[in-house]
């Protein structure tokens, strides 16, 4: 810590060095298309009365040079009104921004003249460019995320309408699953690190990575098919104007956490780096599967598969129980700098970012219970209680990610870019659970479970963008990316026992192998790899003297492997052991300090506790996804205030999922989709749109869904299994929206939205089958909603309230889906009043975003309250009579505060959570809450430091 102050006080102190050493100002910005927001490529833009000037590229973008001073700044271009902005003041070292917008002579408006209070900031143009979106679209900039504090990119999406963020890491769009939303970066697909969900995992992408994140809400034929809810494309930062810094540090306070004595497993020397230096590795000669570990039968009187024997039991290391650790402080960093150099005479600009975060989360004295329903359905009806347990758990998590981007413009017509994205996250967990279980009546049940879970993603991504003028002005963007995620869970491991009280007062401890499996530990380890390419074709085709059509086509290419392997072994006691295998004292660890040969009687060796090789060859699979997609689409102006944007996608997937066992059968989807897309775009008047939109999209199992093998959470938890048979989701969908931006940075909007699915997938729990869950497809589904946005400036309602602005947004949804026949015939023997349809999984009635927030430029403070709460969501159904498993709703409130101390040296503080309500999933039955999981996670309070040049 002390080298990191040190650099952070040498960053301070000798930077703005560089910055005052610069004579020399700068003036950058984008010229865009008044009417439909696109960027014009070539147009002049120059300082009045001198020869100074530049054209702007094929993003619309220049940079002019100039000395300090007050300028008057004209943007021209042919067949577009003239326009000239006044009282520019440039000053040395700095860039000052100016874009324009032009109008078509066709409005002869003449030349145009403003003053310089038109130039725009980062959220004004991201609005302005939703104005003027082809889909229906919701956006936040880096300056917005900046204002309200996020650190990371899923914390920035907590303000987008209708999205909320599950776990902290995976976004929910619309209140639909995250098997409903996809996310890209930089147009490029991102994979996600989790191999049990699609979505990934936003919390690795830190908040001074970004440029800005958008969020499509309606499918175009030139983004993949397979979203419904939203998809969110994460845009990094690229070709700054000029030298930029960024470095900050913060530390938070919990009150349940920080402090506390809490459980987590030993760590290894690496930990606070997010990998394993080997501790928890799996022993060498075991690594190979051909090397068998004898049997204790065929040990017991062979000295030399005994000694083999003795020696992999000793190989583990002895910790199966959790360590009481006192909790530190949370603790973060991050820099980033950037900037713009010449090579062969062209501008080559570049990014560089890492961030480090280390956190923990705990609780204690929470509860977990399961429960069934024996019987029929009537007013006195309740749930039979499986178990009911107080749930003790700690984590700790360590979140690394890097950032490096360039771009070199070959001229101003042709660009390429590359970004190289890094993240490491490690997560080391430990699990406390004890209690009443059914099979134990008279007794107590525990159960611990030590964890670590190792995550990384390798990202390398060319992008290039490129217009030829000469063929007929066609415009070519291509997108190669290649990555690669891996998951590793070394040692994961459970050790489960129960105790009982004599009446003298004794504790018995004990293991019962014939009602829970032996104590284990597994080895589970992912790689998956995935190579993305997109070429896209613009063709500009003018319809009329003013208006201008765009036909676009192109391909799109998806390759995907993955590979999955367990290994599992477990302890057994020699059937000829003085040590009784139900028998123990009350420490775990002590129960496997005393392994291999415990003493030799003759020839015969006599075993203590000794390791068996369990693992199952059909928990092991390799999966593959190949995408071939094509597309073709107009977008053209029917009138002066219609367009139309239509086309269709043609999709050929071929998805399989395959054990190791070839007696298992495959889950394969091998499907072909054409996949069509109408919107249209009303413009009311220069500042309102209606849109109106029909699309077909689709939502595929991933490969865990599909994979044969069994896990849980913890030993007595219900088992999770794939399903091979899972289909794909066909969504047809209808979307609305009125839109009104009063004034710069101002919105007003209500959508509406309507989906109907076919063959949903969803979660499924059977407590009549060896209490077990799976994932299963239903037959259909209706999903519809209204949206409602604001973000309005308070300064109408009085000068004292100029700093103030508030922005909220409300989504309501409702969802029926049909129970399939035998389901419902099931169910209606327990309830013969049972409905035929219940709620989507994963889906949220509502979902409520607001946010009041304060900006005095002078004062240099800038403050956010912010609040969230979603409804009641189905987390799991349970297939029967029982009441279906729910996420109850969560309140969340925030409360974040920056002050500007010195030039370019901010101060922040934040609250978290203030309202610390109790995370739950229960079930409801005759109103009486059964609580599945319920804790709190407490109030986070932190104070950060940010210089920036």
């Amino acid at each position: 810590m002390k080298y990191l102050v040190l650099f952070f006080f040498l960053t301070c102190t000798l930077c703005p060095e560089l910055s005052f050493a610069q004579t020399k100002g700068k003036i950058s910005g984008t010229v865009v298309d008044a009417s439909t927001g696109e960027t014009l490529v070539g147009v002049n833009v120059f300082i009045e009365g001198t020869l100074i000037g530049k054209s702007t590229d094929l993003d619309g973008k220049y940079t002019i040079e100039v000395e300090p001073g007050t300028y008057v700044v004209v943007a021209s271009y042919v067949s577009y009104t003239r326009k000239r902005i006044t009282d520019v003041e440039v000053l040395a070292g700095n860039v000052t921004k100016l874009d324009f917008q032009l109008e078509s002579e066709a409005l002869d408006l003449g030349e145009v003249t403003v003053s310089a209070s038109a130039i725009r900031n980062n959220e004004v143009s991201l609005l302005r460019d939703r104005q003027k979106s082809i889909s229906i679209s919701d956006a936040i900039s880096a300056d917005a995320i900046s204002r309200t504090g996020s650190g990371d990119a899923a914390e920035a999406m907590k303000k987008v309408t209708g999205a909320s963020v599950i776990g902290g890491k995976y976004v929910f769009i619309r209140g639909l699953g995250d098997r409903y939303s996809s996310t890209q970066l930089n147009g490029s697909d991102l994979p996600s690190s989790d191999p049990n969900r699609k979505s990934f995992q936003l919390d690795l992408l830190p908040s001074s990575l970004l440029e800005n994140i958008v969020t499509l809400k309606t499918f175009t034929p030139d983004k993949p098919g397979n979203f419904s809810g939203g998809l969110v494309n994460v845009g990094t930062k690229d070709f700054p104007d000029n030298f930029t810094f960024q470095a900050s540090i913060s530390s938070s306070y919990n009150t349940v956490v920080t402090g506390s004595q809490s459980i987590l497993p030993l760590s290894s020397k690496t930990d606070w780096l997010g990998f394993d230096n080997g501790m928890r590795a799996i022993p060498e000669v075991l690594k190979n599967r051909a090397f068998i570990i004898p049997f204790e039968s065929e040990a017991r009187f062979n000295a030399d598969k005994a000694k083999t024997l003795d020696e992999v039991s000793r190989l583990f290391r002895p910790e199966m129980s959790p360590d009481e650790t006192t909790i530190p402080l949370n603790r973060s960093f991050s820099f980033a700098l950037g900037n713009q150099i010449t090579l062969l005479d062209r501008p080559l600009g570049f990014t560089a970012s890492l961030s480090y975060n280390n956190s923990y989360d705990a609780y204690e004295n929470g509860l977990a219970g399961r429960y069934q329903l024996i019987g029929q359905i009537s007013p006195e009806s309740s749930l039979t209680t499986l178990y009911d347990l107080s749930d003790n758990m700690g984590n700790n998590n360590v979140d690394i990610g890097g950032l490096l981007s360039s771009s070199f413009k070959i001229s101003d017509l042709h660009k390429i870019s590359a970004t190289l994205l890094r993240t490491q996250s490690g997560s080391s967990s430990a699990r406390y659970l004890s209690g009443f279980w059914e099979e134990t009546p008279t007794g107590t049940y525990e159960t611990r479970v030590l964890q670590y879970t190792e995550r990384s993603l390798n990202s390398l991504q060319f992008r290039g963008k490129h217009s030829f003028p000469n063929l007929l002005d066609l415009g070519l963007d291509w997108n190669l990316s290649s990555s690669k995620n891996a998951q590793d869970e070394p040692d994961l491991r459970y050790f489960t026992s129960g105790y009982t009280i004599a009446e003298n007062g004794d504790v018995n401890y004990s293991i019962a192998s014939a009602l829970y499996p032996r104590p284990a530990r597994f080895f589970r380890d992912l790689t998956e790899d995935n190579l993305n390419i997109t070429v896209d074709l613009t063709l500009p085709v003018r319809i009329r003297t003013t208006n201008t059509a765009k036909i676009k086509v192109g391909g799109y290419y998806q390759d995907i492997n993955r590979d999955f392997t367990e290994r599992r072994f477990e302890y057994r006691t020699g059937s000829r052991s003085p040590i009784s295998y139900n028998s123990f004292a009350p420490d775990a660890n002590a129960f496997f300090s005393n392994v291999g040969i415990a003493n030799q009687q003759g020839s015969q060796f006599i075993f203590s506790n000794y390791i068996t090789d369990a693992s199952n060859i059909k928990n092991d699979y390799t999966a593959i996804m190949d995408i071939y997609a094509f597309y073709a689409m107009i977008e053209a102006p029917l009138t002066d205030k219609l367009r139309l944007v239509g086309g269709a996608r043609f999709e050929d997937t071929y998805q399989k999922t395959a054990s190791a066992d070839s007696t298992l059968k495959a889950g394969i989807n091998d499907d072909k989709d054409i996949l069509p897309s109408v919107n249209f775009i009303y413009a009311l008047n220069e500042n309102m749109n209606f849109r109106v939109s029909y699309t077909n999209t689709l939502a595929r199992p991933n490969f865990r869904e599909l994979a044969p093998y069994a896990t849980f959470d913890f030993v007595g938890d219900f088992v999770f299994s794939g399903n091979d048979s899972l289909k794909r989701t066909l969504i047809r969908n209808a979307d609305f929206r009125w839109e009104w931006f009063p004034t710069a940075g101002e919105i007003i909007s209500v959508s509406a939205f309507y989906k109907r699915m076919s063959n949903p997938i969803e979660r499924a729990i059977r407590i009549d089958v060896n209490r077990s869950s799976t994932i299963q497809n239903v037959p259909s589904a209706e999903v519809y909603g209204l949206e409602f946005e604001i973000r309005k400036s308070l300064a109408q309602l009085g000068s004292f309230l100029r700093p103030f602005s508030v922005s909220s947004n409300l989504t309501f949804v409702r969802s029926v889906v049909d129970i399939p026949e035998g389901e419902l015939f099931v169910i209606r023997q327990n309830d013969p009043k049972a409905s035929s349809t219940r709620t989507l999984q994963g889906q949220s009635p509502f979902i409520l975003n607001a946010d009041l927030g304060y900006e005095h430029s002078e004062l240099g403070l800038v403050g956010n309250l912010t609040f969230n709460l979603f409804g009641d969501r189905l987390q799991s159904v349970a297939l029967g009579a029982a009441p279906d498993v729910f996420e109850r709703s969560v309140p969340t409130l925030d409360l974040i505060a920056r002050k500007r101390l010195l030039p370019g040296i901010d101060v922040s503080i934040s609250a978290k959570n203030l309202l610390d309500p109790e995370y739950k999933i229960s079930q409801i039955l005759n109103d009486n809450e059964y609580k599945y999981q319920s804790f709190k996670r407490g109030r986070t309070l932190s104070i950060g430091l940010k210089y920036a040049l």
